[in-house]
């Protein structure tokens, strides 16, 4: 009897639930913005149904709040490894934030050195992909966002707290949920925008968020996790590891840009030069041949004698596919006068772009390319050439906007 006494308060001190660090979501922000520097991972996946697409990021950083060099102090500084994966292959870079100067060593080893300010970001922490961005959270950098919550009427926001067990930690978790305005005029009853927030104690750290989002007006939509795991945190050599990098002996200075090439490696003109260099206006339009939705071959030189909207598009492109209900209705209007579109999709499987009309209800023709001819060097999309009865250019353009439809609609009608 004695022995079972001196063991019952060890049954009962090993049966005993942990503490709670949080009591609301106010604590989990006041713990995160205790937070100085630190090392993390970062683990990305993202899946878009509609183009059958997949790809991963893996973006390994060392963080701090606010750093001080020479006699400044700035705000935040950074190092960061970033990883894309896609269908098997890697691409990596590396860049490294310090006293608002970004050094950046892009895949194919070449560096550059800019003055940044990273709070003008459009991300708010100076990391030029927008994807990657995401790994530098914003509740990490930005103490207004814990406000923005709450105070958007179009958000319902829904607060959990896992309390801690022995076999699980204590989270916050956050649900965000877009409520449609049914009064825009790209309102959608199949629309939704859907975020999921993870924060666990002890530091409130994020350790997983889920990204939603569907425009059933385009019939598209993505589905983004992103997991973390923190290494160090609060650590004077997270500090150390940012101060101290400098650029490796591999990396060079990037080839110079010739202006002469269509695009201009990134110039002002890039859209003068990247539709200068289509086919002429009133020229001969190129051979362009393929296979439709079904397999079968089709060609521009086939539809000799017709007036054909020729559609470089894909899925994925936000311009491309807000186009595709109009066209669609050019099809149906003027197809019995001798009128056809042809889009011509080179990123996608048959099978994806079936599915993808199908599913929005649209009837546009398709020509299925591995690549496109050298002759037709689209650079940007949407882009489109109006190819007359006998098989010259009547116009072509690049781009699809709320203008767009009616100049089509007129320009098809004068020329039919």
């Amino acid at each position: 009897m004695k022995r079972i006494l001196f063991l019952a308060p060890l049954a009962l001190l090993a049966c005993s639930q942990p503490e709670p660090v949080f009591t609301d979501s106010d604590d989990v922000r006041n713990a995160i913005m205790q937070i100085e520097n630190a090392q993390f991972r970062a683990h990305m996946t993202s899946t878009v149904e509609a183009s059958d697409s997949e790809w991963q990021r893996e973006v390994s950083m060392h963080w701090v709040r606010n750093h001080a060099a020479n006699d400044s102090t700035y705000g935040m500084a950074w190092l960061m490894e970033d990883a894309f994966i896609e269908a098997g292959d890697t691409t990596s870079y590396q860049s490294h934030l310090w006293g608002n100067e970004v050094t950046y060593i892009r895949a194919d080893s070449s560096l550059s050195i800019d003055p940044l300010d990273p709070r003008k970001q459009r991300n708010g922490n100076g990391i030029g992909n927008y994807y990657a961005s995401l790994a530098l959270s914003k509740p990490l950098t930005d103490s207004t966002w814990w406000a923005e919550q709450v105070s958007d009427s179009l958000v319902g926001v829904e607060w959990e707290h896992v309390l801690p067990s022995r076999s699980t930690p204590e989270q916050f978790i956050l649900t965000s949920t877009s409520i449609p305005d049914s009064t825009d005029e790209d309102y959608h009853p199949d629309s939704y925008d859907i975020q999921k927030w993870a924060f666990q104690a002890p530091h409130g750290l994020p350790v997983h968020h889920e990204l939603s989002w569907y425009r059933g007006d385009m019939g598209y939509g993505s589905d983004m996790n992103i997991e973390w795991t923190w290494e160090n945190v609060n650590q004077p050599a997270v500090v150390t590891a940012i101060a101290d990098w400098m650029a490796p002996d591999w990396a060079k200075e990037p080839e110079p840009v010739d202006p002469a090439v269509a695009g201009g490696g990134g110039s002002e003109n890039w859209f003068e030069e990247a539709l200068a260099s289509l086919p002429s206006i009133g020229a001969e339009a190129p051979a362009l041949a393929g296979l439709d939705l079904e397999g079968e071959p089709v060609s521009l030189e086939a539809l000799n004698g017709q007036l054909v909207y020729v559609d470089f598009w894909y899925i994925g492109c936000g311009p491309c596919m807000r186009a595709m209900p109009h066209l669609a209705g050019m099809q149906e209007e003027f197809g019995p006068e001798g009128f056809t579109v042809m889009g011509v999709n080179h990123h996608q499987k048959a099978k994806t772009v079936q599915r993808y009309l199908e599913r929005r209800e649209l009837d546009v023709p398709q020509m299925m390319l591995d690549s496109l001819p050298s002759e037709y060097p689209v650079v940007a999309y949407p882009t489109w050439c109006l190819v007359g009865r006998d098989g010259r250019i009547i116009d072509r353009n690049i781009g699809y906007s709320e203008d767009t439809g009616a100049f089509l609609d007129s320009l098809v009608t004068a020329n039919l």
